[in-house]
């Protein structure tokens, strides 16, 4: 009597642990597909410089001086491909030029 207990008490807990399944999940997840400006100068700017993307996205960004250790963080993320880039400082075009970026790629723009 008491061996089919034990028999009947590890029958239960194989079936226990055979009917437990963990999912397996799998996530894929892309990287955006832009790519980044960064604006750079040897000179410190007052303020924000005025970036025009093709003629038809306008914003501000901020001039890093460029250092041995300088950190990527003030990134702007434009569409990749080919792009005409127009930077202008208090009313004045300082760079002006077309680049063309792939997917992930960090522009540098070396401002004067």
């Amino acid at each position: 009597m008491k061996t089919k207990h034990i028999a009947l008490f590890i029958l239960c807990i194989c079936a226990l642990l055979t009917s437990c399944k963990v999912g397996n999940y799998s996530q894929e997840r892309g990287l955006p597909d832009q790519a980044y400006l960064l604006f750079v100068a040897n000179e410190a700017y007052e303020g924000e410089v005025q970036v025009t993307v093709d003629n038809e996205t306008t914003f501000n960004a901020k001039v890093i001086k460029e250092k041995k250790g300088t950190i990527k963080r003030d990134l702007y993320a434009i569409a990749k491909g080919k792009r005409y880039i127009k930077v202008s400082y208090n009313g004045k075009v300082i760079y002006e030029r077309e680049i063309f970026v792939s997917a992930q790629e960090t522009k540098k723009i070396q401002l004067p």
